[in-house]
Order: C-alpha cells, then structure tokens, then sequence
C-alpha cells in the first residue's frame, strides 16, 4: 500500500489534479453523446487501448486549455481583488517572492505547492463541468429529471468549488507573505495595525 501512495509524488499528482481529471470531466458526456453513433462504437469495441490512449491525449489537451481559463479567472479576479485589498502589496509579494533565492527550501514552500495544486483542481473543475453541461443536455437519451437535477448539483459544486478557491488564494498571499517576512517587502499588516492604532 505504501508503494501505491508513495507513486503519488508531486510530479505525478500535480498534472492529475490540475490537467487530466478537469479534462475527463469535460470531455466525458461528449462521449457518451458520441458513442450513440453506431460507427463510432463498433470502432471503440476494435480498438480498445487507441481510445484509451486518445481519450488520454484529448483529456490532457482540454486540461491544459481548461488550466489556462483557471489561469485567468485567478488572474482576472482573484488577484486584482487581493492586490485592491492589500493596497497593491499582492503583485509586490509575489514578484518578490519569485525572484527570493532561499538557501535551504522552508517547510511552507512545500505547503505552497500543495495550495497550488488545489487552487487549479478547484478552478478547473468548474470550468470543465460548464463545458461537460451542454454534452448532457444534447443527448437526448438523458431524460430531462435526471439532467437538471445533474445540472442542479454541477451548478451548486461550481458555487462551492469557487469559493473553496477564493479562500485558497487568499491562503497562498498569506503564506507568500509569511515566507517573505525576512525580505524587503513591507509588512502589510503591521502597516495596517499601525494605521488602526494611530486612528
């Protein structure tokens, strides 16, 4: 069991979470909507391992392009909120902490991957289930109970999934922040308790 887990590394785990499980979200009920042509699935049942490793292919390509939309949802949204909030000292952080060279890797730098890999499960997925809805709605062998109640829940997991990554990015500023203490960046915080004090 220990060797199946220690598989998981971050090099593996990391293009999982963020490009192909969001791709195999996407692409999946326009599969389903096109093994209704008979064709097309006498042509599967012949060649099962090609599909497999079509489908892995396809998956990984609408993943990366998925990843790319989260990218610039994080980018567009998230990020301009934080810097707004953080009187322009978010871009400041970061920017420094890409050019920080740390001479022995801190624990938290371990965390910030971690968070990453969230953040980008967490946008992907809502973008791939927007573009996965339409492939459930044109197969008309899905009755229409069943697809708005699949609509239903893939609507409130976008909700929670987006929130869950507002929350996150804030997380990963905070722990930029913490990890850029000994830095020349200005302590944000400790500027704003000084303001509250002052009055």
């Amino acid at each position: 069991m220990k060797e199946l887990f220690s598989a998981f590394s971050s090099a593996v785990f990391f293009p999982l979470v963020s490009l192909v499980l969001p791709g195999l979200a996407a692409i999946s009920s326009w599969y389903v909507l096109m093994m209704r042509s008979v064709g097309l699935r006498e042509l599967v049942q012949k060649n099962h391992s090609e599909t497999a490793f079509v489908l892995m292919l396809l998956s990984i390509f609408v993943g990366t392009i998925i990843d790319d939309l989260g990218m610039r949802i994080e980018s567009c949204w998230f990020d301009r909120q934080r810097d707004a909030k953080t009187k322009g000292l978010h871009f400041a952080e970061w920017w420094a902490y890409l050019r920080k060279p740390f001479a022995t890797e801190p624990s938290g730098r371990r965390h910030l991957r971690n968070l990453v890999a969230r953040l980008k499960f967490e946008l992907g997925v809502p973008v791939a289930l927007v573009v996965a809805l339409p492939g459930l709605w044109f197969n008309s062998a899905t009755h229409y109970k069943p697809a708005l109640g699949m609509t239903g829940g893939a609507l409130c997991l976008i909700a929670y999934l987006l929130l869950e990554a507002a929350a996150t990015h804030e997380a990963l500023g905070l722990l930029r922040h913490e990890l850029l203490k000994e830095g020349d960046v200005t302590d944000f915080y400790s500027r704003q308790h000084v303001r509250t004090v002052n009055g």
